[in-house]
């Protein structure tokens, strides 16, 4: 599938509490809904589904998520003043859900048109080296940590597109001089920047590769090199 043609599930969570809220705050304002009261007992489902995500993108049970999940699911007990017993359904379900989830793993690796799958980092930071030779989109996403995008050994026929999310983050892309950098996108109490070092004239073929950047309380920086 390629890349803009799926939801991507880190932004699908991100726009989901945001909809939420901004649906909370009409029905407060209207009197419909205490809202105050609603968010202060159920917020922590908003961190459950940030694990449960991560384990989406990862297509596996990986720590990071399952210890997001966890910390959720005691949060969420706690405002929900749940007694022992009654822990247990809920238990229940997550364990079937992560069972669920490990099913519908798949192996990671280059798709038909050159194309990855979302790479996520949560609470930590990381490094991912892309070789491949028909390089033409990813999707890279740290969350309460750093990633960097290695692309200076991949080649782009013609053009390509990085897909990268920073919140409470950073996201390093590094690309080879010679490529055409067009950087745009979302600050949020964020940025991103362009910090490649460009010849004077780059040939019009030159590769193209856009970075869609959406920086949230966190910044994307394209550069050449570490550092």
């Amino acid at each position: 599938m390629a890349g803009g043609a799926h939801m991507k599930p880190v932004r699908l969570w991100i726009g989901l509490v945001l909809l939420t809220l901004g649906v909370f705050g009409v029905l407060d304002a209207t009197g419909a809904l205490d809202a105050g009261k609603t968010i202060d007992r159920w917020w922590p489902v908003a961190i459950i589904g940030l694990g449960v995500i991560g384990m989406i993108v990862e297509r596996r049970v990986a720590l990071g998520p399952a210890i997001v999940v966890g910390i959720g699911v005691l949060l969420l007990a706690g405002q929900q003043e749940w007694a022992d017993e009654d822990l247990f359904g809920p238990a229940i379900l997550i364990v079937v859900g992560l069972v669920v989830l490990l099913g519908v793993r798949r192996p990671r690796g280059v798709e038909a048109d050159g194309s990855r799958g979302d790479r996520l980092v949560m609470f930590g930071a990381t490094k991912i080296k892309e070789r491949s030779e028909h390089f033409t989109h990813t999707d890279v996403s740290a969350i309460f940590g750093g990633a960097t995008l290695d692309l200076r050994e991949a080649h782009i026929d013609r053009e390509a597109t990085v897909d990268a999310l920073a919140l409470f983050g950073g996201v390093d892309v590094l690309v080879p001089q010679g490529w055409r950098v067009s950087v745009a996108g979302t600050p949020i109490l964020g940025g991103f920047e362009d910090k490649t070092e460009t010849p004077t004239e780059l040939p019009s073929d030159a590769p193209v590769l856009n970075v869609r950047a959406t920086a949230i309380f966190g910044g994307v920086d394209v550069k050449n090199k570490v550092g």
